[in-house]
Protein backbone atom coordinates (compact mmCIF):
# COMPACT_ATOMS: atom_id res chain seq x y z
CA UNK A 1 0.00 0.00 0.00
CA UNK A 2 1.45 3.28 -1.02
CA UNK A 3 0.51 6.49 -2.31
CA UNK A 4 0.71 7.76 -6.06
CA UNK A 5 2.26 10.50 -7.74
CA UNK A 6 -0.28 10.44 -10.29
CA UNK A 7 -1.00 8.50 -13.51
CA UNK A 8 2.22 9.27 -14.93
CA UNK A 9 4.48 8.82 -12.61
CA UNK A 10 6.59 4.84 -12.09
CA UNK A 11 5.35 2.96 -9.32
CA UNK A 12 8.88 1.84 -8.61
CA UNK A 13 10.33 5.40 -9.57
CA UNK A 14 13.73 5.83 -10.97
CA UNK A 15 16.90 6.87 -9.33
CA UNK A 16 18.20 8.25 -12.24
CA UNK A 17 19.07 12.46 -12.13
CA UNK A 18 16.38 14.02 -13.81
CA UNK A 19 17.53 15.91 -17.03
CA UNK A 20 17.90 19.76 -17.46
CA UNK A 21 15.00 19.88 -19.98
CA UNK A 22 12.97 18.02 -17.50
CA UNK A 23 13.58 20.57 -14.18
CA UNK A 24 11.27 23.20 -15.02
CA UNK A 25 8.40 20.82 -15.16
CA UNK A 26 9.52 18.95 -12.02
CA UNK A 27 10.52 21.92 -9.61
CA UNK A 28 6.74 23.58 -9.20
CA UNK A 29 5.84 20.01 -8.35
CA UNK A 30 8.58 19.43 -5.91
CA UNK A 31 7.84 22.49 -4.18
CA UNK A 32 4.05 21.27 -3.02
CA UNK A 33 5.41 20.54 0.59
CA UNK A 34 2.52 18.99 1.36
CA UNK A 35 3.77 15.68 -0.55
CA UNK A 36 7.02 16.16 0.51
CA UNK A 37 7.09 17.23 4.33
CA UNK A 38 5.06 16.06 7.15
CA UNK A 39 1.74 18.18 8.19
CA UNK A 40 0.84 18.88 11.62
CA UNK A 41 -1.70 16.63 11.24
CA UNK A 42 0.45 13.93 9.39
CA UNK A 43 2.28 13.72 12.82
CA UNK A 44 -0.18 13.86 14.71
CA UNK A 45 -1.75 11.36 13.03
CA UNK A 46 1.72 9.31 12.98
CA UNK A 47 1.14 9.74 16.92
CA UNK A 48 -2.06 8.40 17.10
CA UNK A 49 -0.74 5.13 14.84
CA UNK A 50 2.22 5.17 17.03
CA UNK A 51 0.10 4.99 20.63
CA UNK A 52 -2.82 2.71 19.32
CA UNK A 53 -0.12 0.62 18.59
CA UNK A 54 1.57 0.41 21.70
CA UNK A 55 -1.72 -0.24 23.79
CA UNK A 56 -2.83 -3.08 21.51
CA UNK A 57 0.77 -4.74 21.52
CA UNK A 58 1.38 -4.16 25.07
CA UNK A 59 -1.79 -5.01 26.43
CA UNK A 60 -2.07 -8.18 24.11
CA UNK A 61 1.87 -9.41 25.32
CA UNK A 62 0.42 -8.80 29.33
CA UNK A 63 -2.78 -10.66 28.64
CA UNK A 64 -0.84 -13.29 27.50
CA UNK A 65 2.91 -13.54 29.60
CA UNK A 66 0.80 -12.55 33.10
CA UNK A 67 -0.95 -16.16 32.45
CA UNK A 68 -0.03 -19.80 32.83
CA UNK A 69 2.09 -20.44 30.16
CA UNK A 70 2.29 -23.94 30.49
CA UNK A 71 -1.42 -24.70 30.41
CA UNK A 72 -1.83 -22.30 27.80
CA UNK A 73 0.35 -24.04 25.40
CA UNK A 74 0.90 -23.37 21.91
CA UNK A 75 -1.95 -20.88 22.05
CA UNK A 76 0.25 -18.85 24.42
CA UNK A 77 2.05 -18.13 21.26
CA UNK A 78 -0.84 -17.01 18.97
CA UNK A 79 -2.14 -13.43 20.58
CA UNK A 80 1.83 -12.11 20.67
CA UNK A 81 2.72 -13.39 17.21
CA UNK A 82 -0.50 -11.82 15.67
CA UNK A 83 -0.39 -8.64 17.79
CA UNK A 84 2.89 -8.21 16.44
CA UNK A 85 2.81 -9.05 12.83
CA UNK A 86 -0.18 -6.24 12.95
CA UNK A 87 1.99 -3.75 14.13
CA UNK A 88 5.02 -4.56 11.89
CA UNK A 89 2.25 -4.27 8.87
CA UNK A 90 1.22 -0.71 10.26
CA UNK A 91 4.96 0.71 10.50
CA UNK A 92 4.99 -0.67 6.65
CA UNK A 93 2.51 1.27 5.79
CA UNK A 94 3.89 4.61 7.67
CA UNK A 95 7.09 5.21 5.50
CA UNK A 96 4.34 5.43 2.36
CA UNK A 97 2.22 7.96 4.43
CA UNK A 98 2.24 11.05 3.09
CA UNK A 99 3.62 10.56 -0.53
CA UNK A 100 6.81 11.87 -1.66
CA UNK A 101 7.56 13.50 -4.83
CA UNK A 102 11.32 13.16 -4.86
CA UNK A 103 12.06 9.76 -6.68
CA UNK A 104 14.83 9.04 -4.24
CA UNK A 105 12.54 9.25 -1.29
CA UNK A 106 10.12 7.39 -2.17
CA UNK A 107 11.82 4.16 -3.81
CA UNK A 108 14.20 4.17 -0.40
CA UNK A 109 10.27 4.35 1.44
CA UNK A 110 8.36 1.78 -0.89
CA UNK A 111 12.17 -0.34 -0.16
CA UNK A 112 11.47 -0.19 3.83
CA UNK A 113 7.97 -1.14 2.90
CA UNK A 114 8.41 -4.19 1.58
CA UNK A 115 11.35 -4.95 3.57
CA UNK A 116 9.14 -4.91 6.76
CA UNK A 117 5.85 -6.22 5.02
CA UNK A 118 7.80 -9.33 3.50
CA UNK A 119 10.79 -9.37 5.90
CA UNK A 120 8.69 -9.49 9.03
CA UNK A 121 4.88 -9.01 9.02
CA UNK A 122 4.11 -12.37 6.76
CA UNK A 123 6.51 -14.54 8.61
CA UNK A 124 5.30 -13.59 12.54
CA UNK A 125 1.41 -13.77 11.26
CA UNK A 126 2.16 -16.93 9.70
CA UNK A 127 3.75 -18.15 12.75
CA UNK A 128 1.07 -16.86 14.74
CA UNK A 129 -1.61 -18.52 12.95
CA UNK A 130 0.48 -21.88 12.44
CA UNK A 131 0.63 -22.01 16.33
CA UNK A 132 -2.96 -21.89 16.68
CA UNK A 133 -3.97 -24.30 13.82
CA UNK A 134 -1.60 -26.73 15.59
CA UNK A 135 -3.23 -25.83 19.04
CA UNK A 136 -6.47 -27.10 17.63
CA UNK A 137 -5.09 -29.84 16.12
CA UNK A 138 -3.53 -31.53 19.56
CA UNK A 139 -6.87 -30.78 21.45
CA UNK A 140 -8.63 -32.24 18.64
CA UNK A 141 -10.86 -29.09 18.43
CA UNK A 142 -12.56 -27.62 15.39
CA UNK A 143 -11.43 -24.55 13.51
CA UNK A 144 -13.14 -21.32 13.11
CA UNK A 145 -16.17 -21.89 15.00
CA UNK A 146 -15.82 -17.97 16.42
CA UNK A 147 -16.39 -14.77 14.89
CA UNK A 148 -12.56 -14.06 15.43
CA UNK A 149 -11.86 -17.42 13.67
CA UNK A 150 -14.00 -16.66 11.03
CA UNK A 151 -12.54 -13.10 10.76
CA UNK A 152 -9.05 -14.15 11.27
CA UNK A 153 -9.52 -16.42 8.35
CA UNK A 154 -10.21 -14.14 5.65
CA UNK A 155 -7.27 -11.95 7.00
CA UNK A 156 -4.75 -14.42 6.34
CA UNK A 157 -6.57 -15.28 2.90
CA UNK A 158 -6.68 -11.31 2.26
CA UNK A 159 -3.25 -10.79 3.55
CA UNK A 160 -1.81 -13.24 1.53
CA UNK A 161 -3.56 -12.19 -1.92
CA UNK A 162 -2.70 -8.37 -0.86
CA UNK A 163 1.09 -9.08 -0.86
CA UNK A 164 0.93 -10.75 -3.84
CA UNK A 165 -0.86 -8.85 -6.12
CA UNK A 166 1.58 -6.14 -4.73
CA UNK A 167 4.59 -7.60 -5.23
CA UNK A 168 3.45 -8.36 -9.29
CA UNK A 169 2.35 -4.84 -9.72
CA UNK A 170 6.17 -3.32 -9.08
CA UNK A 171 8.64 -6.53 -9.65
CA UNK A 172 10.07 -6.54 -13.24
CA UNK A 173 8.55 -3.92 -14.43
CA UNK A 174 4.99 -4.80 -13.72
CA UNK A 175 5.23 -7.67 -16.39
CA UNK A 176 2.78 -9.77 -14.26
CA UNK A 177 0.15 -6.98 -15.48
CA UNK A 178 1.32 -6.48 -18.63
CA UNK A 179 3.80 -3.62 -18.14
CA UNK A 180 3.80 -0.95 -15.97
CA UNK A 181 1.06 1.29 -16.84
CA UNK A 182 -1.48 -1.49 -16.79
CA UNK A 183 0.24 -2.47 -13.05
CA UNK A 184 -0.30 1.04 -12.05
CA UNK A 185 -3.99 1.27 -12.74
CA UNK A 186 -3.70 -2.27 -10.69
CA UNK A 187 -1.92 -0.51 -7.84
CA UNK A 188 -4.32 2.10 -6.73
CA UNK A 189 -6.50 -1.00 -6.14
CA UNK A 190 -3.93 -2.78 -4.33
CA UNK A 191 -3.26 0.59 -1.95
CA UNK A 192 -7.78 0.90 -1.53
CA UNK A 193 -7.16 -3.26 -0.76
CA UNK A 194 -4.64 -2.27 2.28
CA UNK A 195 -6.90 0.42 3.93
CA UNK A 196 -9.77 -1.85 3.89
CA UNK A 197 -7.70 -4.70 5.00
CA UNK A 198 -6.45 -2.88 7.81
CA UNK A 199 -9.85 -2.39 8.95
CA UNK A 200 -10.74 -5.87 8.87
CA UNK A 201 -7.38 -7.01 11.05
CA UNK A 202 -8.09 -4.13 13.85
CA UNK A 203 -11.90 -5.31 13.59
CA UNK A 204 -10.50 -9.16 14.61
CA UNK A 205 -8.07 -7.67 16.93
CA UNK A 206 -11.31 -6.53 18.66
CA UNK A 207 -13.07 -9.65 18.72
CA UNK A 208 -10.65 -11.37 20.27
CA UNK A 209 -9.93 -8.86 22.89
CA UNK A 210 -12.81 -8.27 24.09
CA UNK A 211 -14.94 -11.12 22.99
CA UNK A 212 -13.61 -14.05 23.29
CA UNK A 213 -13.91 -16.65 26.30
CA UNK A 214 -9.90 -16.86 25.98
CA UNK A 215 -9.59 -12.71 27.10
CA UNK A 216 -12.57 -12.90 29.15
CA UNK A 217 -11.01 -14.98 31.35
CA UNK A 218 -7.83 -13.33 31.86
CA UNK A 219 -9.89 -10.47 33.21
CA UNK A 220 -7.98 -7.12 33.20
CA UNK A 221 -11.40 -5.36 31.27
CA UNK A 222 -10.10 -2.20 32.34
CA UNK A 223 -6.94 -3.05 30.24
CA UNK A 224 -8.63 -4.43 27.51
CA UNK A 225 -11.35 -1.17 27.19
CA UNK A 226 -8.42 0.85 27.08
CA UNK A 227 -6.32 -1.53 24.20
CA UNK A 228 -9.39 -2.48 21.72
CA UNK A 229 -11.67 0.08 22.43
CA UNK A 230 -9.63 3.27 22.53
CA UNK A 231 -6.32 1.97 21.04
CA UNK A 232 -7.88 0.55 17.93
CA UNK A 233 -9.80 3.55 16.54
CA UNK A 234 -6.53 5.76 17.34
CA UNK A 235 -4.91 2.95 14.78
CA UNK A 236 -7.90 3.38 12.24
CA UNK A 237 -8.26 7.35 12.73
CA UNK A 238 -4.56 7.78 12.47
CA UNK A 239 -4.01 5.55 9.17
CA UNK A 240 -6.83 7.32 7.77
CA UNK A 241 -5.75 10.85 8.05
CA UNK A 242 -2.74 10.22 6.38
CA UNK A 243 -3.96 8.11 3.64
CA UNK A 244 -4.30 11.03 1.17
CA UNK A 245 -7.05 9.11 -1.09
CA UNK A 246 -7.34 11.91 -3.53
CA UNK A 247 -3.80 10.05 -4.70
CA UNK A 248 -5.76 7.44 -5.72
CA UNK A 249 -7.50 8.94 -8.82
CA UNK A 250 -10.91 6.44 -9.46
CA UNK A 251 -13.00 9.07 -11.32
Amino acid sequence: MSNERGETTPLLPSTAEPSPSRQPEDTPEQAVGVDIVPTAMDKAALASVLIGAALVLGVSWFLVFSGDLKAMGWFAVHPPMQSLAITAFLLGITPLQPPASNSNIKSTRFKSHQTIMLGIALPVLAIGSAAMIYNKYLHGAKHFTSWHAKFGLVTVIWVLTQATIGAATVWYGGKAFGGPNNAKKVYKYHRLSGYLLVTLMLITIHLAGIHSDWANGRGHKNLRILAYYIGLPLIWIGILLRSRPSKMKFL
